[in-house]
Order: structure tokens, then sequence, then C-alpha cells
């Protein structure tokens, strides 16, 4: 399974791997934030590693990688990050619109949510956001999703125990959050103000 390496990297380096591991996320969307949380998570159930240490350093790095995203977005603009496939121009507008209309909240709500989190740092980049302002909403964002993962990881595991009862209801309900999210990002509010 894909958390295999993430295994070797934390036994070698321990809380330095999650911080390393959390920038290349920060900044790339890469690696999985969840797989390595929920591995991490079970570390802790070991006693190898402990839950409010890794989740401050795993915040830490996300935070980090998401202010090099920021800081490339403020100083080259959005024409030079769609370039980057990882970042489809449409969508990118959809969430420029969104934080424009949102700001803040918007920031701090992204950063919540799967496959739109990536996205978070570009149209607060974009807005010139107070660097402040963006570093303190990206990191108490990035814990929260922290602490949701590792315990995940902690209560059932590495891999099939995660599909427990705690789990599934963590999924319905994030199922919800983002399924209003999609609904607004595709609304026809959103399409029209991007076309």
């Amino acid at each position: 399974m894909f958390s295999v390496p993430f295994e070797s990297i934390l036994q070698a380096l321990g809380y330095f791997g999650v911080f390393l591991l959390m920038i290349a996320n920060g900044f790339i969307s890469f690696p999985s934030s969840q797989v390595l949380y929920i591995v991490a998570g079970y570390f802790v159930s070991l006693g190898h590693l402990n839950i409010i240490s890794v989740s401050i350093v795993g915040a830490l790095g996300n935070t980090v990688g998401n202010i090099i995203l920021y800081e490339v977005v403020r100083a080259y603009g959005l024409v030079y990050i769609t370039k980057w496939t990882m970042f489809p121009e449409r969508e990118v507008k959809k969430v420029v619109f969104a934080f424009r209309r949102r700001g803040a909240w918007f920031l701090f709500i992204s950063k919540l949510l799967p496959a739109i989190k990536v996205f978070a740092p570009i149209p607060a980049g974009i807005a010139k956001m107070h660097r402040g302002v963006f570093a303190i909403i990206i990191f108490i964002s990035s814990w929260l999703w922290s602490l949701i993962f590792l315990s995940v990881g902690y209560f059932f595991g590495k891999t099939e125990d995660i599909f427990g009862a705690y789990a599934l209801v963590l999924s319905l309900v994030s199922l919800v959050v983002v399924g209003i999210f999609y609904k607004y990002m595709n609304s026809k509010e959103v399409i029209d103000a991007i076309e």
C-alpha cells in the first residue's frame, strides 16, 4: 500500500520527515497528507510519536509549503500558475472568484476540504492577502486537518481498519460539506463570473 514509504520515512526521520513531507504537500499537494497522517497516527498509537508534536510539526510544514506557493503566485500571478498542469485554469478562476466573495472564511474552509485545499493559497496570493493573516489561517486549518486524520490512524490503524465506524461517519460529514462547497463552486453565479 501507499503507506509503506511513509512508514520508512517516519522510522528514519521521525518528526523531521513529517515536516519535510508536509512542506512538499503544501507546495505541490504531494504526497497525500491524509495517508501520511493516518500512518503517523498509527505510529502514535504504538508510542513512537506524540500526537500533539506530529500535528504541530505537520501543520508548520504544510504552512511553509503553502507560503511558498502563495509567494510564487503573489510574485508571478495567475497566468504563471495556470501553466502548471496540476492547477487547471478554469478551477483556479472559480476559486479566485469564491475567495474574492468570501475572503478569509473561504481560505479557512477550503483548507479543510479534500481536492480544494491545494488551491487555497492561489487566490490569497493573487489578492495579495496580508502575509501574517494568511499564515495564521493556514496554520490553524492545517492543524485541524492533521488532528482529524491522526485520530483516524490512532484509533483504526494504518490500513484496513480505517474503514471503521468513526472513519465512515467522518467521511459522510466530509461528503456533505464538500457537496455543499462544490455546489457553490459550480453554481450559476460562479460559472457566469468566470466565463
